[in-house]
Parts: C-alpha cells; sequence; structure tokens
C-alpha cells in the first residue's frame, strides 16, 4: 500500500503559493458582505452604467461610490464581483465533490469487477456520456429542469450541480477503473482476497486508500472548470439567471455578470474584464497546485 507524501507536497513552493491564492480567495468570499461597499442587489437611480471611479470625461464620469462602476440597473459592480466569487465557490464545492463521488463509486466497483457484466454496463453508460457535449449537455439540463423546480436562487444553483455532476463522473471513473485494476493484483489485496474478506472491505481498506491522491488531484483539476463552466452559460444566457426564469435580480454570479456586460461592454468594459481576470487567476492556481501534486505522485512511483 503507498501513501502520499502530504508534508512533501506541503514544504513545496508552487503548492504554497497556489493554496495561498486559492485561501485568499476563499476568505474573500466568505467576508463579502463586510466586504462590499454596496447592496449588490440595490437599484441606484440616476446611476446607471456609470464608469469606474478613475475616469473621469467631461461627459461622464466615475464616482468613489462605486469603485469600479456600475451596471445598466445602477448595481455596483465590485459588490456583484464579490458575491458572484460566493456563487462560484458554492458551485465548485457542491458540484465537484459531488461529481467526484459518482465517479470514484463507479470506478472502484467498475475496476473491482472488471469484465463483469457490472463492469459493462458502467462502461456503456459512461461511454454514452462522454459522448454527449458538455455545454450542449448543461444547457438541455437547464431548460429541462427549471420548469420543473420552483424558481429560486438556490434551484439555480442546484440545477447547474446536478447538470456537472452528471456528466463530468465519467473521466474520474474512468480512471480510478484503471488505477484500480493495477491496485488488485498486488500482494496485499491477494491476500485479502485469500483470507475471505469481503468485496467491500477490500473496496473500501485496500482499494480506496490507494486512489484518494487520484481523486484529490482530479477534484483540484476540475473546480476551475466550473467555474469557467458557470461564467459561459451565463455569457450566453443559460446559467444561474435562466434556471430561475430570467430573474437576474435575485441572484448574483460571475455568469450573470458576463450576461449583462455585453450591453455595457464600451461604457465599462471591467464588467467582462475583471471576472475574466478572477477566473484566470483562480484557474491558474488550481493548475498549478494540480501539476504540482502530480508531480510528486510520478517521482514517487519511480
Amino acid at each position: 500500500m503507498t501513501f502520499f507524501p502530504w508534508k512533501k507536497a506541503l514544504s513545496t513552493k508552487a503548492i504554497q503559493v497556489s493554496l495561498f491564492v486559492i485561501f485568499a480567495f476563499g476568505l474573500v468570499a466568505v467576508l463579502a458582505p463586510w466586504l462590499a461597499p454596496r447592496d449588490p442587489y440595490q437599484f441606484g437611480i440616476g446611476q446607471s452604467s456609470l464608469p469606474p471611479m478613475w475616469v473621469q470625461e467631461a461627459h461622464i464620469h466615475g464616482t468613489t461610490e462605486h469603485p469600479l462602476g456600475t451596471d445598466r440597473f445602477g448595481r455596483d459592480v465590485l459588490s456583484r464581483l464579490l458575491f458572484g466569487l460566493r456563487t462560484a465557490i458554492f458551485l465548485a464545492m457542491t458540484a465537484v465533490p459531488l461529481a467526484a463521488l459518482i465517479g470514484a463509486t463507479v470506478g472502484l466497483i467498475a475496476g473491482y469487477a472488471a469484465g463483469s457484466r457490472l463492469d459493462a454496463a458502467f462502461m456503456f453508460l459512461a461511454d454514452v456520456l462522454q459522448s454527449l457535449p458538455g455545454i450542449m449537455f448543461m444547457v438541455i439540463t437547464v431548460l429541462i429542469f427549471r420548469n420543473l423546480l420552483s424558481p429560486s436562487w438556490f434551484h439555480g444553483l442546484l440545477i447547474l450541480v446536478i447538470g456537472f455532476a452528471a456528466v463530468s463522473w465519467v473521466s474520474l471513473a474512468r480512471l480510478i477503473r484503471a488505477n484500480v485494476m493495477q491496485i488488485k493484483s498486488g500482494l496485499f489485496v491477494e491476500a485479502a482476497v485469500s483470507i475471505g474478506a469481503p468485496p467491500r472491505r477490500i473496496i473500501t481498506h485496500h482499494l480506496l486508500p490507494n486512489v484518494l491522491h487520484v481523486i484529490l488531484v482530479w477534484i483540484i483539476n476540475n473546480v476551475p472548470a466550473v467555474i469557467l463552466l458557470e461564467a459561459v452559460l451565463g455569457y450566453i444566457g443559460v446559467g444561474v439567471i435562466s434556471a430561475v426564469e430570467g430573474d437576474e435580480f435575485t441572484v448574483v454570479s460571475w455568469g450573470g455578470m458576463f450576461f449583462a456586460g455585453r450591453s455595457t461592454l464600451s461604457s465599462n468594459p471591467l464588467m467582462l474584464i475583471i471576472p475574466s481576470l478572477c477566473i484566470l487567476l483562480i484557474s491558474m492556481s488550481f493548475i498549478l497546485l494540480a501539476d504540482a501534486l502530480n508531480g510528486i505522485i510520478r517521482r514517487g512511483e519511480e
């Protein structure tokens, strides 16, 4: 049985920097109600489409009350950016672990029962889901479930969580299955089988601990994917907002900012640029973290 060198990983510079950036974003999300200068839902009469505070032109100028300007309804962009971060993190912290739970369970069972009818059924389902384009699947999911659930911000998020988990578990299931098929030929697994250990105990006590690092790296790699997916869906008008029947005043998300930012691109391009930079920074941090962990794992296997 192999163990992941956690102490060595935490002492790596790349991992430390990545964790610092991720922790900083998480802290900002938690403190968003106190950091936001305005209520992100509050309308500003006569303050629509204001530019950032450093823009001081004759016909239009920004104010310190709205550091990053306002949208077409007079809502503060900085406040919506901070609260949109909370929505993004909530999606990532629910959709990705749910997909990991499904994928790891299927991969462990299919890998242990490789060659059986159960394995064939799981892999057939995986092939069907993998053949569907991810964005198209999410669009269909939103269009179907938004009419089945009552319109609320929570159900809008829930629809995206379900859609992402339903289509993204496949890659992890295949990865875990391949690892389990190699691990189960080890002497410690054969010893457990020879003394009559049931399959459930072999999977949970012998196979699962040896693929936990694989699951962790997969989760880290897919966190930016779900954040980016929400932003893309929001930009095309099929995101959290669409899932609550177009009521863009009941939820704040970066996808919603992208959708609203299309109409203010000339007056306030920061509505698109700032969320894009945040997504880029988050994605780079998680990708760097995953690459560093993968490097440690490969060196440990040599």
